[in-house]
């Protein structure tokens, strides 16, 4: 979140905490994110239900596991644009693209305020 105060914290000291929070951030969280709600949890659904549903009903599930009241919606939108990437590619390479680049600039925007 945009507005997180440890997030801010964290970049505001620079140097090694700054790349350590880039890549957690950028590559390692919308990484596991990706397998756990596309690749498992949106594979899972779309078995018993059609893949439009299944993608409302993981992007729900995206954004309550983020526990962020004012972002819901955001990451909402988020977790339906990254669930259609990987219903039309078949691969995780796709979301996890668009998931990275969505963290980046949030941290862009964080660092920037």
């Amino acid at each position: 979140d945009a507005y997180d105060p440890i997030l801010k914290e964290i970049l505001s000291n620079g140097g090694t905490s700054r790349l350590v929070c880039w890549f957690l951030y950028c590559v390692i969280a919308p990484l596991s994110e990706e397998i756990i709600y596309r690749g498992f949890l949106l594979t899972a659904l779309s078995s018993s239900m059609k893949w439009r549903n299944a993608v409302v009903v993981s992007s729900v599930m995206f954004s309550v596991a983020h526990l962020s009241g004012e972002s819901f919606f955001q990451l909402f939108v988020v977790g339906c644009i990254t669930g259609l990437a990987y219903y039309r590619t078949g691969t995780l390479a796709a979301s996890f693209t668009i998931h990275s680049l969505y963290n980046a600039a949030i941290l862009f925007t964080t660092m920037m305020s």
